[in-house]
């Protein structure tokens, strides 16, 4: 009898010894889950890579629109030029800087990326070489290459680096998205923008029905529901927050379009291409920004709407910034108001590329 019971007991310490060990082998060779800290994540990739002399595997899968299962995104928009190509080093190119800089932002930095993992879109011209769009991508983004729309005769602009912002409008090709936060290049971020797919100005509407459409015949019919909003474009002496009672706006029904947010949809870009070819349909001195709030005026049958104060500001100062805007639509390397906001911007592009460096070994050879 005591024989048995000694033997179940050994029994159980067995079978509980084989647990312990098998706990730990699963622990031990399990993978990590992917939402770690994106700085541990690098250093994490550092090391190995250092210790087993191989590369880091996160170049082996590249993002892409095929992978991306959000129904939300953030783009901006990154046209080539000829005297950029013949630079020695791409990052001498502060445009194309500039898209590394958001695209840091917005997937990696602590402060500012998305909390809910929200894709980051590069859309890119022709004529953007093949090294930056590969850069982009191993940053993280999703670089896709815009159809080239012609600018047509009638439309003239002052600014060489205008030419191609009417291929801004492919976004509305991206239609498995439900909704689209665009930035333009020039843009830093001070915390996350997830919010603004919340606001309740991105909502989808109805197009009106009892407004006449302009240039009866010529156009194709407007659709039948939209969703698009945008701030009001800024003086560059204004309050914050900015106000008609501070004088902040020039003109409170013109919309920037350097911050928006859209519906993706192909009816409605139908709609923009055919405005674009009939002549003097609107100012075209600032090319897709008048195209845009000549479709979306207010008295016309799909009025933009008003984004809240705190997702943009353009011209921005450091009393923005201190004020808590969300993003600052300014150049990194010429801010407006000389050094008050010179260091905070400057300060995210080495943030950026120290990160980059580390997560790859260090060293410039990581073009």
């Amino acid at each position: 009898m005591n024989n048995s019971r000694g033997g179940r007991r050994s029994c159980r310490s067995l079978y509980l010894g084989i647990a312990v060990v098998t706990f730990f082998l699963l622990f031990v060779y399990t993978p990590l889950p992917q939402n770690y800290d994106d700085q541990r994540d690098a250093l994490v990739n550092h090391v190995t890579s250092a210790a087993t002399g191989h590369k880091s595997s996160a170049n082996a899968s590249l993002p892409s629109l095929a992978t991306t299962k959000s129904k939300y995104a953030y783009a901006t928009f990154l046209a080539g030029d000829a005297h950029q190509q013949e630079l020695a080093d791409i990052n001498d190119d502060n445009y194309f800087v500039a898209a590394r800089i958001l695209t840091y932002q917005i997937l990696h930095a602590p402060e500012t990326r998305s909390p809910a993992g929200i894709p980051f879109i590069v859309l890119v011209t022709k004529a953007v070489s093949e090294p930056k769009r590969h850069r982009l991508r191993l940053d993280g983004a999703i670089v896709i290459e815009a159809e080239t729309i012609t600018k047509p005769t009638w439309v003239e602009v002052e600014t060489s680096t205008w030419q191609d912002v009417f291929d801004k409008l492919r976004l509305w090709e991206l239609t498995q998205f439900d909704l689209i936060t665009f930035l333009d290049g020039d843009t830093v971020l001070a915390r996350p923008l997830d919010g603004v797919f919340n606001d309740t100005a991105v909502a989808t509407r109805k197009t009106s029905p009892d407004i006449p459409r302009p240039h009866p015949g010529l156009l194709p019919p407007m659709p039948r529901t939209y969703a698009f909003a945008s701030r009001p474009e800024m003086n560059t002496i204004h309050t914050y927050p900015p106000s008609e009672e501070t004088h902040s706006y020039p003109n409170i029904a013109y919309l920037n379009a350097g911050f928006f947010v859209l519906k993706p949809s192909l009816d409605l870009l139908a709609y923009y291409l055919a405005l674009l070819q009939l002549p003097d349909s609107f100012v075209p001195t600032l090319p897709e920004q008048n195209l845009l709030n000549e479709v979306h005026n207010w008295a016309g049958a799909m009025p933009w709407q008003t984004l809240g104060t705190e997702w943009n500001i353009h011209y921005p100062t450091k009393e923005d910034l201190d004020g808590g805007v969300a993003s600052l639509h300014e150049k990194w390397w010429a801010p407006g108001d000389g050094e008050g906001l010179g260091g905070y911007l400057r300060g995210w592009r080495w943030r950026m590329e120290g990160f980059y460096q580390g997560r790859e070994g260090g060293g410039k050879g990581h073009q």
